[in-house]
Order: structure tokens, then sequence, then C-alpha cells
């Protein structure tokens, strides 16, 4: 689990990570190679989770999801596509 955490910091450890503007998109693309790089493939839900421990303490910023959980999951299922 720390290494999907890991994986997806260059993204989810931004404040921004939900936003789609092209620097956030581009960190996105670039947790998703980091994911595809792991030894194993991580599950739907493990990919929430690692999104959720990036996320739940994450400053509020203009533009936030007013439900993190649910934008959460929306892109750990973007992602899981992906693998």
């Amino acid at each position: 689990m720390n290494q999907l955490i890991e994986a997806l910091e260059c993204w989810a450890g931004r404040a921004t990570w939900f936003s789609p503007h092209p620097s956030d998109q581009q960190n996105f693309r670039k947790a998703v190679s980091n994911v595809k790089k792991l030894s194993f493939t991580p599950s739907t839900e493990d990919i929430y989770a690692a999104i959720l421990h990036h996320v739940q303490d994450a400053p509020v910023m203009l533009g936030t999801p007013s439900n993190i959980e649910s934008e959460a999951m929306k892109f750990a299922k973007k992602i899981a596509v992906k693998l």
C-alpha cells in the first residue's frame, strides 16, 4: 500500500488534484504511469484508499469538491480502467 501511496503522491498530494487544469492533468497521467510500474495491480478500493490518504486533510481550495469521497472514487475508477 505504501508503494501505491507513493506512486500517487505527484498528483494526489497536490491541493488541486481534482482540477482539469493542464498541469494537474499532466500530474494525473504521471501518477497513472507510476501505478502501472508497480509490481502488482492494485484494486479500485486500494487506489481509492491511497487517494484518500493524500486528500482527506488537504487544504480546501476554490473548486474543491464538496464530496471528497465521491470524487476520490471517481478518480480511482479512472485509474483502475487504465491498468
